[in-house]
């Protein structure tokens, strides 16, 4: 299943089109595909203009409102697509980041994502040259060239990676820091898992936002680099999960083979070598004692 996570504002936004967005999903998706997709919407509580409940329950497909303050406006995203996360149907395996200003043009998408059986997995209609970024990306001049070289991008991403990091890069561009995340893990560990999609929205305006003021100095725009180079060790941080998740296996329950010979190595090595016969004699007293008592 795909989860669509965004925000709407229809109030003093010309750019907004969510009929138009809602009205793409149901030409480009089949009767089996509307199962399988359901749409996550924040709204402004102030926003008269929104469309009515009543209008977004006619779709063939799951719709579901959520409304509160407006807050920071553009600058809150984060906030809001880290609770609709939360709220989107739990056999969802796929969350697509977007803007009520987008559109479908492509049928097949649905049914195309779905198929992917990646656990850990970015999709843009781009495959940006995070290699070309290592070392580099933490500069500014190297978070300008990132920042900005995948297009108007509406990313998908798989459910399981979010879960990983826990939240959406603590500023509103979805976009800026999914390519922070990617080029921090190249460096770190040499892995890519941005995968080129073929593209299935185009954009009908929102273009040009501006950089308002806010007070979070870990934003990234086109206009600026993170204030806070902090931003930078969370991102660390965030890669290091995701490396250890797919190393050693994301399941609560599950194991990778190789944990535990690595475990008992580490025993082994943990005191001085001419030491280990007694320690294994120790080791098998203990479990004959045990036995012998039960």
């Amino acid at each position: 299943m795909i989860s669509v996570l965004f925000c709407s504002r229809a109030k003093d936004n010309p750019a907004s089109a969510l009929e138009h967005l809602l009205d793409s999903a149901v030409a480009c998706t089949t009767p089996e595909e509307r199962s399988q997709i359901e749409f996550l919407v924040k709204f402004d509580d102030d926003d008269d203009q929104r469309m009515p409940d009543a209008s977004l329950a006619r779709y063939p497909f799951a719709v579901r409102p959520y409304c509160w303050s407006r807050g920071e406006g553009r600058h809150g995203l984060h906030h809001a697509q880290e609770y609709l996360f939360t709220q989107r149907d739990p056999r969802s395996r796929f969350c697509l980041m977007t803007a009520d200003d987008f559109y479908f043009d492509r049928a097949g998408f649905v049914s195309e994502i779905l198929s992917i059986e990646e656990e850990f997995v970015i999709l843009g209609p781009v495959r940006p040259p995070i290699e070309k970024f290592k070392g580099v990306y933490d500069t500014d001049e190297g978070v300008r060239g990132w920042n900005s070289c995948f297009g108007n991008l509406s990313p998908v991403i798989s459910s399981r990676l979010i879960e990983v990091c826990q939240n959406f890069g603590w500023q509103s561009n979805v976009d800026s820091w999914l390519m922070g995340l990617s080029v921090v893990l190249y460096d770190l560990y040499g892995i890519v898992i941005w995968q080129a999609f073929p593209e299935f929205y185009r954009r009908g305006g929102g273009y040009g936002l501006g950089d308002t003021p806010t007070y979070n100095n870990m934003e990234v725009t086109a206009q600026k680099t993170p204030g806070n180079k902090y931003w930078f060790e969370l991102l660390r941080r965030q890669a290091r999960n995701l490396y250890l998740n797919m190393e050693y296996g994301s399941d609560f329950d599950r194991r990778a083979w190789t944990t535990g010979p690595r475990n008992l190595w580490k025993k082994i090595r943990a005191q001085p070598m001419h030491r280990l016969p007694v320690r294994v004699a120790r080791r098998l007293w203990r479990e004959v004692s045990t036995t012998l008592l039960a």
